[in-house]
């Protein structure tokens, strides 16, 4: 059963949101990548502040001031491998690994059922996101 998820969390899933109307493309393997696009905590962190056009090499710091979340509160993953760390490497971990989008990582944090294509389907496939 999963876990009803605080209030911080939330609002950490509204700053990936916010972030990713910024950037619109994805990143994976750092948080702003040279197309121009960011990560899931890369994208929280443009939802918070408003970063310059070309942001790559610039390293969120201290999300885990504003997000209690992220260093202090461990998740098993959803996607069903065996990790259990805090919220701040498992989005990472989600984001790179799992190929999730940021949408669904951010439905994932609200408490939402996220049901993601399987990992031997060519291109992004057609992800869904169920109320839960």
């Amino acid at each position: 059963m999963p876990s009803t998820p605080q209030d911080d969390e939330r609002e950490l899933a509204d700053a990936i949101l916010s972030g990713t109307h910024r950037r619109p493309a994805q990143s994976f393997g750092s948080y702003f990548g040279p197309e121009g696009g960011s990560c899931a905590l890369g994208a929280a962190y443009e939802g918070i502040y408003l970063l310059p056009e070309h942001a790559e090499g610039t390293h969120p710091e201290r999300l885990d001031r504003l997000f209690h979340c992220i260093d202090y509160v461990a998740r098993r993953c959803p996607a069903g491998c065996k990790k259990h760390v805090p919220i701040g490497a498992l989005i990472v971990h989600l984001n790179d690994d799992h190929r999730w989008t940021r949408e669904q990582i951010a439905a994932w944090l609200r408490g939402e059922r996220v049901v993601a294509a399987k990992p031997d389907v060519a291109g992004p496939g057609p992800d869904a996101v169920e109320p839960g």
